[in-house]
């Protein structure tokens, strides 16, 4: 457990939270569950846009609380409410600014600075500043291209990227990756880049600005694509057979599919395994030969005999039999298999955070085991504006009468004045 001697690692860091949907909010979770104090800062009224992603849990008399979304990337914060567009709630977030050591935000390029609150505004009041930027095709001189003003999101992301292109049948068309990579690949740059920054700043004492792009993220997970065409000049097609002499892809079972990647040049296990699905005559004319029982030129015969050994056969019995012959084998879980998975609850995987209404709902916990500490569990996400008080007579000293009169001046909208 994190305690006095071993404490988090980002234990006395702040972070000034003010993103907002998923790519930004997953950046800061992961600096919250790694011991970050989060602030976050949104409209008022209805909040930030990531609050109406999904259905949300509705209680028995019709009360409303947190999507799944939500739930999961808003943990372990406390939120403040701020109409950046009054000149009293811009106030406030530079005195945040003073006191903070991060800021997190994933607007449009431009918007921060056009409120007068980006990096070159802030940088002044506080030089150790780390200010953390995501966009959707970066904005920092020199290195803006073309596309710099074009919105994204995760299905533009994972298209522009190539991963899209990449994924799919041989001759079908494109998939896109149901997980909301686009969002949470650049998400994950931005916290590693932010812990990098962090370090950086106890040798220089000097904050920075960091540009992460969606598309650059994305793209960079194309490296192989990438160097192969360097290399070859010639683009490889869709297909999940993989690379060399290896055979990878998903085959449908009786209760499901199982994902294989079969290879290697232990001709034994090939021949066990040609003769525990009854096909004797697949086995090669000399035990010296490995690539013809499970070489490329065989995937369609592979293929064929593998689908009609799984017909009858679970997933689970399946995944044990191939493991038990060195192959790699593993099954396509669905949500339901995932949170009930025994594998998961033995790596203390999971963790309950509030649904809004005083209940629960699963999610995962940081996935990174250490031998210094243990995460306590999150804090559930907060409510509109539920600790705008609080923050600004604790962090920014504030006075009840210094507060009242920034409520007049509009810097909280009516949401904190009138109590809710």
């Amino acid at each position: 457990m994190a305690d006095a001697e071993n404490p988090l690692p980002l234990k006395g860091v702040r972070v000034l939270d003010s993103t907002h949907i998923v790519a930004g909010p997953f950046c800061v979770s992961i600096l919250a569950d790694y011991g970050a104090e989060v602030i976050k800062v949104e409209p008022p009224g209805p909040g930030e846009l990531g609050r109406r992603l999904g259905t949300p849990v509705q209680g028995p008399e019709g009360q409303v609380g947190f999507t799944p979304t939500y739930a999961v990337t808003a943990r372990s914060r406390r939120g403040v409410a701020l109409d950046l567009r009054s000149e009293a709630g811009k106030g406030v977030f530079r005195e945040l600014a003073k006191v903070s050591d991060v800021i997190v935000e994933n607007f449009a390029p431009g918007a921060m600075e056009r409120l007068g609150l980006s990096y070159n505004h802030l940088k002044p009041l506080n030089s150790r500043l780390v200010y953390a930027a995501i966009s959707g095709y970066g904005q920092l001189e020199p290195y803006i291209g073309p596309y710099a003003q074009w919105p994204s999101n995760n299905a533009i992301a994972q298209a522009m990227g190539g991963l899209m292109e990449q994924t799919g049948e041989a001759n079908g068309p494109p998939i896109m990756v149901g997980a909301t990579i686009g969002d949470t690949l650049p998400g994950l740059w931005a916290a590693l880049a932010v812990m990098a920054a962090l370090h950086q700043r106890s040798a220089t004492g000097q904050g920075q600005f960091l540009d992460i792009a969606m598309y650059d993220c994305m793209a960079a997970m194309s490296y192989q694509a990438v160097a192969s065409y360097d290399v070859t000049k010639e683009e490889r097609g869709r297909g999940r057979e993989g690379w060399g002499i290896t055979f990878t892809d998903r085959v449908p079972c009786r209760d499901g599919y199982i994902a294989v990647s079969m290879w290697g040049h232990d001709a034994g296990r090939w021949v066990k395994f040609w003769r525990l699905i009854g096909r004797e005559d697949l086995v090669g004319p000399s035990l010296d030969d490995p690539i013809r029982p499970g070489g490329r030129g065989d995937v369609a015969v592979l293929r064929a005999a593998l689908e009609r050994w799984l017909a009858d056969v679970t997933k689970t019995e399946a995944v044990r039999v191939l493991l038990e012959l060195g192959f790699s084998a593993g099954m396509l879980q669905t949500p339901k298999e995932l949170y009930e998975c025994p594998q998961l609850a033995a790596r203390d995987l999971f963790v309950d955070v509030g649904d809004g209404l005083g209940g629960t709902m699963r999610t995962f916990r940081m996935p990174v085991k250490s031998s210094a500490f243990r995460p306590p569990k999150p804090t559930p996400p907060p409510h509109v504006g539920e600790h705008t008080r609080e923050v600004l007579t604790t962090v920014l000293g504030y006075a009840d009468a210094q507060f009242e009169a920034l409520g007049k001046a509009g810097a909280f909208g009516r949401s904190i004045l009138s109590g809710t």
